[in-house]
């Protein structure tokens, strides 16, 4: 590490200089008397390291399980998380509340250990967590910025439980973003919200005071309204999801040209807001999902002191879900699956009724060799509109006006997918055919003339509903043309 010292200095993510690493294999104390080892850096912070950590036991650990985060010690982000982990994050507290809610998991990261440590002269304060994966920001970029839909609702779902959490201990997060949202390393499907070195206490009083000091707090292209006036509130958790919402559908949001000027991005904000279906049209090129639509007009609803309607956010998400065969629990797939994500559904508003062949039952109907139903598409793949038919058509079987008829149905509604075949016939011989149809037939009665050298003739019998065929003169075997134009006369 020594060798580092006539190398130019890390920059912290806010441009800040940083101090000197901490060197691989330091012991550091926690509070509890607790010794910790320091692993390789992991990360970098606004104003700190992450470095990973293992408990001390004299031994070189082979696993670094938990990580640790320090700062110089008069910086404020570290001293504000420390201290929201030491009230809020224990372990027993986060296991009651998950028996509370009778939740099986929460991405709330639990607080492990904290103190002070002198390292090349400068006094560094420390925090101690669990070790988890990477980023979804990364994930992001490695996927050209967008997550499949069904992902997207699956990490709403997981945010809106830790925010309900932090929200019970009356404090915001304040800076939901993909880079603060990390996979679990044992369990891929769970993320974890870390970085509460925004964190502060919320307010539900009536009246209100902007704090310029605190205004445009945050990462500024999620940046709430009400964050971007210095104040902090539950509404403005819910907004900046909102916000990452639309990013990872979209790729990108309107503002994100404008960085540089926060006053001109909360502008573009209260714009969108005051006109949400426009705002999200524009986001989205006319094709809003409708969960989506109802998340940002429920946020809309919202007084900047209201509580949110937890379970009603969670609903709008979880339905979308149950229509294409998922589950909130279900796995987080990262890359975007065409055949998953373009069966989703994407309006803000009802349209019009898809047609429906009258007089058919789908299920019950006599198997006919015109129409035959596809395998069974993939679940995953259902749509959330689930009228999708797959059919065979037969051309030769078929009266050309029928499959004008069925085309033009289809073509009416370009809502409706289907799939359609038409199979090339292999040439064929009428008379051959006809030979062949006679001799399946079933019901057959054999005339034989004893004083006949020739074979038995074979005479079909008759049904109610089959009668027996007359007997035609083939005058010559006409073959047929596959390659006949479909729309053609014949």
């Amino acid at each position: 590490m020594a060798g580092r010292g006539g190398k130019k200095g890390k920059k912290g993510a806010n441009g800040y200089k940083l101090p000197e690493p901490i060197p691989q294999g330091e012991i550091l104390t926690d509070l509890s008397k607790k010794q910790w080892i320091i692993g390789k850096s992991i990360g970098i912070g606004g104003f700190g390291e992450i470095y990973s950590a293992a408990p001390y036991t004299s031994k070189t650990p082979k696993d670094y399980p938990a990580v640790i985060k320090i700062e110089p010690h008069g910086n404020g982000p570290l001293f504000v998380e420390m201290h929201f982990y030491m009230r809020n994050a224990k372990p027993d507290d986060i296991s009651t509340w998950k028996k509370k809610k009778k939740i099986q998991r929460l991405g709330m990261p639990e607080f492990i250990g904290s103190g002070s440590h002198e390292c090349h002269g400068i006094k560094y304060r420390f925090v101690i967590m669990e070790r988890y994966g990477t980023d979804l920001w990364k994930l992001f970029i490695e996927n050209n910025r967008k997550f499949p839909e069904h992902t997207v609702y699956k990490l709403a779902i997981q945010i809106i439980d830790i925010l309900e959490y932090i929200h019970s201990k009356t404090y915001v997060h304040g800076d939901i973003k993909g880079a603060n949202l990390l996979l679990d390393l044992k369990n891929k499907n769970q993320i974890y919200l870390v970085d509460f070195g925004l964190a502060s206490h919320y307010s539900q009083k009536l009246d209100y005071k902007t704090d310029p000091k605190k205004a445009h707090n945050g990462t500024i292209e999620y940046t709430s309204r009400d964050a971007h006036i210095g104040v902090p509130t539950m509404r403005g958790d819910f907004e900046i999801l909102g916000y990452n919402i639309i990013q990872w559908l979209c790729g990108e949001l309107p503002w994100e040209k404008n960085l540089k000027d926060p006053v001109a991005v909360q502008k573009l904000k209260e714009k969108a807001f005051d006109n949400i279906d426009l705002f999200l049209n524009n986001c989205f090129n006319n094709r809003v999902p409708l969960p989506v639509s109802q998340y940002m007009k429920l946020l809309a609803d919202m007084k900047f002191n209201d509580t949110p309607n937890y379970v009603k956010y969670r609903q709008l998400f979880e339905k979308a879900l149950e229509k294409i065969g998922d589950t909130p629990d279900g796995k987080l797939i990262f890359t975007n699956d065409v055949n998953v994500n373009s069966k989703v559904q994407k309006e803000s508003t009802p349209r019009r009724k898809k047609k429906v062949i009258d007089d058919i039952d789908v299920d019950n109907r006599r198997k006919s060799p015109r129409i035959k139903k596809l395998p069974n598409p993939n679940p995953r793949a259902i749509s959330l509109d689930e009228s999708t038919l797959g059919i065979v058509v037969d051309r030769k079987r078929e009266k050309l006006r029928d499959m004008k008829k069925m085309l033009d149905d289809i073509s009416d509604d370009s809502d409706t997918e289907y799939d359609i075949q038409i199979v090339k016939k292999k040439k064929k011989n009428v008379e051959e055919e006809i030979k062949k149809q006679l001799g399946a037939r079933r019901g057959r009665k054999k005339i034989v003339d004893k004083n006949s050298d020739s074979e038995p003739e074979v005479m079909p019998k008759g049904t109610r509903s089959r009668q027996i065929p007359r007997a035609k003169k083939i005058l010559r075997s006409k073959a047929v043309d596959s390659d006949e134009d479909i729309f053609g006369d014949y």
